[in-house]
């Protein structure tokens, strides 16, 4: 089809041509303009992403010139119409993929955002087991020790008891990602984020681009958790969250 769209402009070109010459002044500004117009399209890439307009209108533009050094000034005049008309649909097809590509270059790059993300909270995770298989594998070597003095006579008089070890903190993290049957209420009280259920407008408030309603969220999603609030902001969250009474 588009083949034979082609070959109809093309023989509408030598139809052009076969037209009387008739003007008296040779048509320079026009013929400038129309350089301009098809060095535009090479320039943006119509040869590439548009090569059956571009031709058409640089075959155009030298008949134009031809008939110019002929004298034939009527003819070039109906010619360059036709070199402007091919330039700009090669422009608006160059400007239509370019944008595509475009798009398709940002997928992409949000997807390997995504993968990135992904293997860092793989990461993340492997850390925290690690961690807690180094807090278990202590935990054991404690009471290994402790059953270990208690077969022990006593040699010495009862000392005080060494205070227990006080629990690890989790460290706060920047993004929480939703777990399955997860409310906002819950994310907040999660230790590494606020360890309060009440704080649950603040991740609200900082993700309003992902959620539409604070009753709904979905596993899976990551949010924003703000950290840089003050006193007040945090009262004012804490207040809110009485009030509305959602969970």
């Amino acid at each position: 089809m588009k083949r034979k769209q082609m070959v109809a402009r093309l023989f509408l070109i030598v139809l052009l041509l076969s037209f009387p010459a008739g003007c008296a002044r040779p048509p320079v500004a026009k013929l400038d303009n129309a350089r301009n117009v098809v060095d535009h399209a090479y320039a943006s890439g119509a040869a590439r992403y548009a090569p059956g307009e571009y031709q058409l209108a640089s075959s155009a533009l030298l008949a134009a010139e031809q008939q110019v050094r002929n004298g034939d000034y009527r003819k070039a005049e109906r010619t360059l119409e036709l070199v402007r008309r091919y330039a700009s649909e090669a422009l608006d097809i160059t400007l239509q993929y370019k944008k595509q590509l475009a798009r398709e270059q940002q997928r992409q790059a949000e997807e390997k955002r995504s993968e990135e993300l992904r293997k860092e909270r793989e990461r993340e995770l492997e850390l925290e087991l690690q961690r807690q298989a180094e807090l278990k594998k202590l935990e054991e070597e404690k009471q290994a020790q402790a059953k270990s003095a208690a077969v022990k006579p006593a040699v010495k008089p009862a000392t005080a008891k060494k205070p227990p070890d006080k629990p690890v903190k989790p460290k706060p993290v920047n993004e929480v990602e939703v777990r399955a049957g997860e409310n906002l209420a819950q994310i907040a009280a999660r230790p590494e984020v606020y360890a309060d259920a009440l704080l649950w407008p603040l991740i609200y408030k900082a993700n309003r681009d992902q959620i539409k309603d604070p009753q709904e969220i979905f596993a899976g999603q990551v949010f924003v958790v703000p950290r840089d609030k003050s006193r007040d902001d945090i009262e004012q969250a804490r207040e809110e969250a009485r009030t509305l009474n959602l969970f």
